[in-house]
This record gives structure tokens, C-alpha cells and sequence, in this order.
């Protein structure tokens, strides 16, 4: 029967020997995981409960404060975006673009504003944020970092992936010192396959997405 998707659809049937890749479809889903996606579309749940402890429960795997799941690599940046501009405000959850909210440049190398399948300026914008590109397409440095700091400036974005240039970029670690100096959040999205993982770091706080 589920060979006869490619007939129903009139899809190419693909032999993949490229490994993970978005255009592929990114990963085959192991048969226990298949078996969850089951039970989870077969029963009711209180989504909110669902969130709250799904997230907790790997907040205590990571040994970090907070998780919470989200959907795919876009949803990681938006949300993360979101979140770091918000800062738990009941008003910004429902006026997301709001003008009243200054604080939401995020400063990224430009070398990791890449598309994956879409920008990842696109995604900064969807959760509110405003780019602001530091460096340039061959190399970004702590200085090139701090340049681009204003008032304004709501959250450090670090992207580590295949597809950001790599060479002769600041590393995590130069990113993080950066924000610990100047007070100002780093989120850092590592993405590999299907698994995105989003850390968001603050002088105090740091919560996996």
C-alpha cells in the first residue's frame, strides 16, 4: 500500500546517497520513533501539560534549565527569536511586531545568513527580529561582533552547519564571551540532519529548543 504513494503522487522513487539532506527529506525515522508518532496521533493529550513536561524532561538529560520541542529548524529560529525579544511579556505574546518593543536586532556573522532551504534571515524576521550582519561573507571576528552592538540589540546568533562558512569565523566559544561581556544573550543553532538543537545562553539562564 505505501508503495503505491510514488504511483498515486507520480513521484520519483529516489536511492539516496547523498546522507541527510533537507531536499531528500532529511532522515528515515527509526521504527520506535514511528511507533511514538502513532501513539501520540491515536490519544489526546493537554498540549500545554504535554510541552511543560516533554521539555523538562530533557532539560534534565541536557542538565540545563529549560527545553521545549519545536518542529523543524525554522521553528528553532523563529521561536528562539521570539522568545529572546519577548522575554515572557503577556503583551508581546500577543502583539509579537509591535512597535512598543524596540529591542530586537539580532547580530549574526554574515557568513552564517545562509539559505538551508530558507534564509535564516527569514526566519529572524518571523520571530520578530530585526539583522544586523557582522563581518563579512569570508570572515567575522569577535571585533566585528562587538561593532554592530547598540541599544537595541536584543540576542548574538551563531549558526553552526554545513552550510555557514566556517573558515576564518569567530568561534561558539568567541561568540559566548562576546555576550557574557556586554550582557547581551547568544543563541547558538547547530543544525545536523533532522535533530536542530537552539542554545540560548543570558548572564543567568540557558534553555535548549
Amino acid at each position: 500500500m505505501t508503495s503505491d504513494l510514488y504511483k498515486k503522487y507520480d513521484l520519483k522513487q529516489v536511492v539516496n546517497a547523498s546522507g541527510k539532506m533537507t531536499i531528500l527529506g532529511v532522515s528515515k525515522t527509526p521504527d520506535e520513533i514511528v511507533d511514538l508518532q502513532k501513539f501520540g496521533g491515536q490519544h489526546f493529550f493537554e498540549m500545554a501539560d504535554l510541552v511543560e513536561k516533554t521539555g523538562r524532561y530533557i532539560a534534565d538529560l541536557l542538565h540545563t534549565e529549560d527545553a521545549v520541542i519545536v518542529s523543524s529548524a525554522s521553528a528553532g529560529i523563529a521561536q528562539s527569536v521570539a522568545g529572546l525579544i519577548g522575554q515572557g511579556s503577556d503583551y508581546h505574546l500577543y502583539h509579537p511586531y509591535t512597535d512598543k518593543i524596540k529591542k530586537r536586532e539580532i547580530v549574526i556573522p554574515k557568513g552564517h545568513n545562509v539559505d538551508y532551504g530558507t534564509a535564516v534571515e527569514v526566519m529572524i524576521e518571523l520571530g520578530g527580529g530585526k539583522l544586523r550582519e557582522a563581518g563579512y561573507a569570508n570572515m567575522c571576528s569577535k571585533e566585528h561582533v562587538e561593532m554592530m552592538l547598540t541599544d537595541e540589540t536584543a540576542a548574538l546568533l551563531y549558526i553552526k552547519s554545513h552550510h555557514a562558512v566556517q573558515k576564518s569565523m569567530l568561534t561558539i566559544a568567541d561568540m559566548v564571551e562576546v555576550s557574557k561581556k556586554h550582557g547581551i544573550p547568544s543563541h547558538c543553532g547547530r543544525c545536523c540532519g533532522r535533530r536542530f538543537i537552539h542554545l540560548c545562553k543570558t548572564r543567568s539562564r540557558s534553555c535548549y529548543l
